[in-house]
């Protein structure tokens, strides 16, 4: 369980302080999946940032399974929007990354793990290539399954598919999704699409303009639907959830 309550980001600008994002309090159960939209600028990234532990100065409290959230001690996978990949590794050091900043020993199991994760994204065979002989949607891909290969207690995915053109965006939510649905990591997925939002989020948690906090959470009916982009009820959905915006952000 991830139990955000009364977080709150502030920054000084001319001697004032400025409050950034929230309060913000939900709590997400264990393999849950929770969609986060809001309008540019009301501190998504930010909640993200705090949630990583890049933004170390907040209020409130923040646990996961009953602890303090503390990325010394978590397996918190972060997908930013630009993949962070490291130009000068190869894929497979970029996937293995992270196991290495924690120190964990690869071992004929983790090898096992490692090599079906990056069969099951399609790049076992791009293993020796380095980020710039990498497609958008191969580059994805890799930050996908490090975060996976991480076996992650929390993701956090800012906008990971924005930079893809529609047809690839397509592709790498339907291959997230197949692999989630394998492991059920919990997961915090920030979008600006709301098709996206309905696409990933089995609860779609909509924020208000800067500093965000949480206008409504919907339960999505839709989760996890085949051919969900050819049934009805999605345009339906999708239509509420513009008129819940469209109210709440008083556009």
């Amino acid at each position: 369980m991830l139990d955000i309550n009364n977080l709150t980001v502030s920054y000084k600008s001319d001697k004032k302080l400025v409050n950034a994002l929230g309060p913000i309090s939900m709590k997400i159960a264990t393999g849950d999946i929770y969609a986060v939209i809001g309008p540019s600028g009301c501190g998504k990234s930010t909640l993200l940032n705090v949630l990583s532990g890049i933004i170390k100065d907040y209020g409130g409290d923040v646990k996961l399974n009953n602890e303090d959230l503390n990325p010394k001690t978590h397996n918190i996978g972060l997908i930013p929007q630009n993949f962070g990949l490291l130009p000068w590794k190869n894929v497979q050091k970029n996937c293995t990354l992270s196991l290495k900043i924690k120190g964990k020993v690869i071992d004929s199991s983790t090898s096992e793990r490692i090599d079906y994760i990056q069969k099951k994204l399609d790049i076992y065979s791009l293993k020796d290539r380095f980020p710039n002989e990498l497609s958008g949607g191969q580059k994805q891909r890799v930050a996908i399954a490090r975060a996976f290969i991480m076996n992650s207690d929390l993701l956090l995915m800012d906008e990971p598919f924005s930079a893809l053109d529609a047809i690839t965006r397509e592709e790498a939510q339907e291959l997230f999704m197949n692999m989630w649905n394998q492991y059920k990591t919990t997961t915090l997925f920030v979008t600006h699409s709301i098709e996206e939002a309905i696409y990933i989020g089995k609860k779609i948690a909509i924020m208000s303009h800067c500093p965000g906090n949480i206008i409504k959470i919907i339960d999505n009916p839709l989760f996890n639907t085949e051919n969900l982009r050819e049934n009805e009820e999605y345009l339906k959905l999708s239509s509420l959830l513009r008129t819940i915006i469209k109210k709440g952000w008083k556009i």
